[in-house]
C-alpha cells in the first residue's frame, strides 16, 4: 500500500503499513507459515535506538528479501514432511501399531489418543491440524493441514522428488492431487505422501505407510 515502510529486523522481513482508519499496523514474516502476520511489538524494534539489527529497505528490496525468506522456509517445511514420512515408515515396523505409539515415534508423545486416532494438540508450528491414525492390522497414516502457503508444488517436488498426478475428485475444489514416495534405507516398505493443492499450495498432506 502507498505509504508503507519496509525493514529487515534480525533477518526477519517487517513492514509498517497504513490502515483504512488512518493509523498504521505492523506485519512480520512468519517462518512457520510463510505469511505476513500482525505483530505490533515490532513497532518498538523499528524505532531508532531500539538496539535491534534493523535495515530500512525499498519496496523492491523487501520483495526480494521476502521471496528469499519464503524459499528458505519452504525448503525447511518440505524437509520436515520428508522426515515425518521416514519416521512414519520406520515406526510402523517398530511400534506396536497403536496410534499413540506412532505419534510418539513422530515426536508427539503428549498427544491424546481417541481410539485409533490421535489428534496432535497443539499441532506442529505451521499447521492448523495434525492427526495420526493406526491400529493393529492396519498401516499407519498421518494427515496434516498447513496453516499457510509455503508448500507449493515446486517446493514439494524439490524436497521429495518428482511427484505423479492423482485423480482429482469432483466438487473437491482441488487444483491438483500429487503423490510422492519416500523410502528409508534399510527399512522395508515406504511412505506415500499425497498432497492436495488449493490456492497454489498444499491444503492437505497425507502420509501413509506402504508395503
Amino acid at each position: 500500500m502507498p505509504g508503507s515502510r519496509f525493514y529487515v529486523v534480525n533477518d526477519r522481513p517487517v513492514a509498517v503499513v497504513p490502515t483504512a482508519e488512518g493509523g498504521a499496523d505492523c506485519v512480520v514474516f512468519d517462518f512457520a507459515t510463510g505469511e505476513l502476520v500482525p505483530d505490533r511489538s515490532y513497532f518498538g524494534y523499528v524505532t531508532p535506538g531500539s538496539g535491534r539489527d534493523v535495515d530500512l529497505l525499498t519496496e523492491a528490496e523487501f520483495e526480494v528479501r521476502l521471496a528469499a525468506s519464503r524459499a528458505e522456509a519452504g525448503a525447511r517445511a518440505a524437509g520436515q514432511v520428508r522426515d515425518w514420512a521416514r519416521q512414519l515408515c520406520a515406526a510402523t515396523g517398530a511400534a506396536t501399531g497403536a496410534a499413540a505409539d506412532v505419534a510418539a515415534a513422530l515426536g508427539f508423545a503428549g498427544a491424546a489418543p481417541a481410539g485409533d486416532t490421535v489428534t496432535v494438540d497443539p499441532p506442529p508450528p505451521g499447521y492448523r491440524e495434525m492427526t495420526v491414525t493406526s491400529s493393529r492390522g492396519r498401516r499407519a497414516s498421518a494427515t496434516l493441514r498447513p496453516a499457510g502457503r509455503l508448500l507449493t508444488r515446486d517446493v514439494l517436488d524439490a524436497g521429495l522428488g518428482p511427484g505423479r498426478e492423482l485423480p482429482i475428485l469432483p466438487d473437491s475444489w482441488d487444483e491438483g492431487h500429487v503423490a510422492y514416495r519416500v523410502a528409508v534405507p534399510g527399512v522395508p516398505g515406504q511412505c506415500l505422501v499425497s498432497a492436495r493443492f488449493r490456492s497454489g499450495a498444499a491444503a492437505q498432506i497425507r502420509l501413509a505407510a506402504e508395503d
